[in-house]
Parts: structure tokens; C-alpha cells; sequence
């Protein structure tokens, strides 16, 4: 090609408005779309790439760099918005969601046996329930109550087999009370009652404000240490057949089917929309300016993605360079 030809046909492609340029932009976009995807990529070398990519510090890099911080800006987002749940989800997806419901059965949890030794459960709670019985116990005007309370003491004072022992206290109570309650009064009836319901309303911040000081204590910190190191212990014996039981409960097909209505609905809403937005705005603010063969170079892929590609492309492009289309498309340029 002489040098005139040349610089003709570069000022052609090169011009600020370039119909030739746009044709060739174009043939090679269709070409390319019309390939089947094993035409484009080959899938055995790509996951070899991908494979090679997912290392401990490339994961931990993503999660601090984009996980956790989009991870805090949907909670922040969540938290300002003021969007509920039926919101985001159709009507016709309800009826679909109660069915999913209806056709799941509950996880039978076989797995899960023998996950926590209950004596240790029991010498973590047992103080806590021993702590709601007297709590209680102060509170019922019944004769004899004094002394059930004392047992309930001496019970938390000695901690084997203490699940039994506020069982067989209960029931002393329980058949005391029965005892009791043909001789007494009207009046000491309703003040039995208004104690249990006075009580009823106070147990649960009882419980907790128990349950909090036990966890603090030494002992009961020792107690969950133990208790966490049996379920993890468990789970990492467990085979993943005997969890995937507990799925296929779950009318696994019924959720699938009621997704696409849901993020067809939700997706073109303002808040979805505004979660997507936030995230590709600081995904771009964080890597945008960075090239890509940079961001593969730090995954440690760059050299095996490069080569893959150039081969995968030199394929494709024979295939458009051979085409019908092509050889018109490089008559007109010859001639520009």
C-alpha cells in the first residue's frame, strides 16, 4: 500500500466523524454478537483463570475493599429510607410466597443432634431460671412461699442437676398452692392474680437482666466458650448431605418462581435503584480510573487472561475478517 493510500484511509478512520469508521465498529459488534458463546470463550481455560484468581488475599481485598463498605451503605440505606417489605413485593407475588410457605415443611434438624452438651446449657440457664423463680416467689402472697424460695436458693447455691431440681420444686409449689387455694379468701385470690400478672409484664426484662449478668460472669463466659467450640466441632463433622435434607423441605422451585416477580417490581423503584446507583458511583469513584490491566495484574491473572483472550479474539476476527460482509466493508475503505 503506497503511503498516500495510507494516510487517506487512516484519515478516514480517524476523523472525528467517521461513517467508515462506525461501519467497521459495527460489522465487528455484529459478528461478534452473532458467535455462540463457545465460539467467544473457551470455558475450560476461563475457569482455570477464575480458579487461580480466588485466593485468600484477592478475597479478602474485594470483601474489605467493596464488600464491607457497600455491606455498611445498604445498612445505612435500609436505616434512612423508611421502605417496607410489602413495598418491594407485587401482590401476585404474595399469593405465590404463601404457597411457597404452605409447600415447605419444617427442617427436621437431624443434623443437629447432640450439637451442645445439655449439661452445659444447664449450668449456663440454670441460675437465670433459678433468678426468675425467686423473683417470682417474692411476689406471691402464698403460705410456705418463704421456704420454696429458700429451696429455690439453695438450688442455685448447688448446681447439679439443677434442671431437675426446679422441676421437682415447681411442682411442690404447684401442689401447695392447689392445697392452699380452697381455704383462702376471695381477696387473697386476686391478689395472687394480680401478682402473677404484674409479674407477667415484668418476667421478660427479668430474664434478660438475669441473663445478661450471667453471660458477664466468668463462669458463663467459659460456659458459651465451651458451648461454641462443641457446635463449631459439630458442624465441621457434619456431612453436607445431612444439611442438604434440612433444604430440600424448602419448596425450593416455588422460590424461584416468585424471584422474577419480585425484582421486576422492586428493581425500577427508587430505593433499589438508588442502592444500585450508590454502589456503581463508588465502585467507579474507587477503580474507575484504573486500568484493566491493572486491576488483573493485582489479581495475579494478567499474563493468562491477556494470552487467553488474544487466541479466543484472533479466532473470532478470522471468522469476520472471511466473511462476505467484511470483504465489501474493505472494498468501500480501499476506495475512501
Amino acid at each position: 500500500m503506497s503511503a498516500p493510500d495510507r494516510d487517506r484511509i487512516l484519515r478516514a478512520l480517524t476523523a472525528e466523524v467517521s461513517p467508515l469508521r462506525d461501519e467497521g465498529a459495527r460489522l465487528a459488534v455484529d459478528h461478534v454478537l452473532g458467535r455462540k458463546l463457545t465460539e467467544l470463550v473457551d470455558f475450560e481455560e476461563a475457569t482455570a483463570i477464575a480458579v487461580r484468581a480466588l485466593t485468600g488475599e484477592n478475597l479478602a481485598r474485594a470483601i474489605e475493599r467493596h464488600i464491607q463498605p457497600g455491606f455498611r451503605r445498604y445498612v445505612a440505606a435500609t436505616e434512612t429510607s423508611g421502605e417496607v417489605v410489602g413495598a418491594l413485593v407485587p401482590d401476585p407475588a404474595r399469593a405465590k410466597i404463601r404457597a411457597v410457605v404452605q409447600n415447605s415443611k419444617l427442617p427436621q434438624g437431624k443434623w443437629a443432634e447432640g450439637l451442645v452438651d445439655p449439661a452445659l446449657l444447664r449450668k449456663l440457664f440454670g441460675p437465670v431460671w433459678v433468678q426468675l423463680l425467686l423473683s417470682f416467689g417474692t411476689r406471691v402472697p402464698l403460705p410456705g412461699m418463704g421456704a420454696a424460695s429458700g429451696a429455690a436458693a439453695a438450688v442455685g447455691r448447688g448446681m447439679g442437676g439443677i434442671a431437675g431440681r426446679i422441676k421437682e420444686r415447681a411442682e411442690k409449689i404447684a401442689d401447695a398452692g392447689r392445697s392452699v387455694m380452697g381455704g383462702i379468701g376471695a381477696e387473697v385470690e386476686k391478689r395472687i392474680q394480680s401478682a402473677a400478672r404484674d409479674f407477667s409484664d415484668t418476667a421478660a426484662e427479668i430474664f434478660r437482666d438475669a441473663l445478661r449478668d450471667r453471660l458477664k460472669s466468668r463462669e458463663g463466659q467459659e460456659l458459651v466458650a465451651q458451648i461454641s467450640e462443641q457446635v463449631i466441632e459439630h458442624v465441621m463433622t457434619t456431612s453436607l448431605a445431612a444439611i442438604q435434607k434440612d433444604v430440600d423441605a424448602i419448596d425450593v422451585d416455588g422460590i424461584f418462581g416468585v424471584v422474577p416477580d419480585i425484582v421486576a417490581h422492586a428493581a425500577p423503584g427508587p430505593f433499589v435503584r438508588g442502592l444500585v446507583n450508590g454502589e456503581v458511583e463508588a465502585y467507579l469513584a474507587l477503580e474507575g480510573q484504573r486500568t484493566l490491566s491493572d486491576l488483573l495484574a493485582e489479581t495475579g491473572v494478567l499474563a493468562e487472561t491477556r494470552e487467553a483472550t488474544i487466541r479466543r479474539a484472533s479466532l473470532v476476527a478470522r471468522g469476520l475478517f472471511a466473511s462476505p460482509e467484511f470483504e465489501e466493508y474493505l472494498g468501500r475503505l480501499l476506495g475512501a
